[in-house]
């Protein structure tokens, strides 16, 4: 009797042991699971930005092809987003999500378009007015650094030292690409504030688009109602009733920035965000812009290619790719 007494205790032991070891390796599985989905979504999320930084990446064609046909930097600015406007519009209003707005929604969706699009758009171009083009642009690619300032403020994503080391790349390598080695001379203190300006109205994009979420709304209703009322500030500049486009030409290529330059661009990057993709590494992962902007100029007017520009874009690729490799290493 003593004996299958202890036979039972044993049995039983037998069993708890079993028992909790399937119990911890169904938990590893479950955590294996979730961190392969998490990892997937953010490589999903990644090609949303890629594919809205290669988008954005037309701007500087289109804007050339629009300034030659009488156009100025302005009424281009302008023409973009009153055009990406009237798609929404017509867009939102044909869903019935104008109508369903409520006033807090307006509120929030008031200050995302100011700080995101008529912030960006105009500081920007008053610092291509008072420094160099590439300088201006440098300065707008400052968004980033304040991006990861402000996730961090708000919602708690970690200040890591891969995002630094590929904040560091990507800057390095725009500044190559805009072609910062040749500078035209000094800077306007003025000038190089309002260009910051730009990049911190730049950054908002991406921390105010982490708060749309709470709205519910898909990536293509906060992209328009974005740009909607960020539109608003373009009637004081310049009002759409005073814009003549004289020829079928500078029409397609205002067209052309509208289209691609907000309406799909945004609607990716906003995409790319729904995703869960950070937000530091969502505004790092577009410092390609200027790599695409370049080689689609190169391809449509027979821009040269300066070996140290190509040098920058391998640079900014490699910062790109930076975060994706560390949180694969971290699995």
């Amino acid at each position: 009797m003593r004996l299958s007494w202890f036979s039972a205790c044993q049995f039983f032991s037998l069993g708890n042991i079993i028992r909790t070891g399937a119990k911890g390796n169904s938990e590893a599985r479950t955590d294996g699971d979730a961190e392969e989905l998490r990892m997937k979504k953010t490589l999903v999320g990644i090609v949303f930005v890629l594919l809205a930084a290669t988008m954005w990446g037309t701007l500087p064609t289109f804007s050339r092809l629009a300034y030659a046909e009488g156009s100025d930097p302005y009424t281009a600015a302008a023409m973009r987003a009153y055009l990406a406007s009237l798609v929404f519009v017509i867009w939102l209003g044909a869903n019935g999500t104008l109508r369903k707005l409520g006033p807090r929604e307006i509120g929030f969706y008031f200050i995302y378009g100011l700080a995101g699009v008529s912030g960006t758009f105009l500081f920007y171009m008053i610092a291509v007015e008072k420094l160099s083009t590439a300088m201006a642009a440098m300065l707008l690619y400052t968004g980033p650094s304040f991006v990861i300032i402000f996730s961090r403020i708000f919602y708690k994503e970690p200040i890591t030292r891969s995002k630094l080391a590929a904040l560091l790349c990507t800057a390095a390598g725009c500044a190559l690409v805009l072609k910062l080695y040749a500078p035209g001379g000094g800077a306007d203190p003025v000038g190089i504030l309002i260009g910051l300006c730009s990049g911190l109205s730049y950054s908002m994009v991406t921390v105010l688009g982490k708060k749309a979420a709470d709205y519910k709304h898909d990536s293509i209703t906060n992209a328009g109602l974005m740009i909607m009322f960020g539109t608003l500030v373009f009637f004081f500049i310049r009002p759409p009733w005073g814009i003549r486009i004289p020829t079928v030409t500078l029409g397609i290529d205002y067209l052309g920035l509208a289209l691609f330059g907000s309406v799909f661009a945004y609607i990716a990057y906003l995409k790319g965000l729904e995703s869960g993709l950070e937000g530091g590494i969502a505004s790092i992962t577009a410092s390609v812009e200027p790599v695409m902007a370049t080689v689609i100029s190169a391809a449509v007017f027979g821009d040269t290619l300066e070996w140290p520009q190509a040098l920058g874009m391998a640079i900014v690729l490699l910062g790109v790719s930076i975060p994706i490799v560390s949180q694969r290493a971290m699995r």
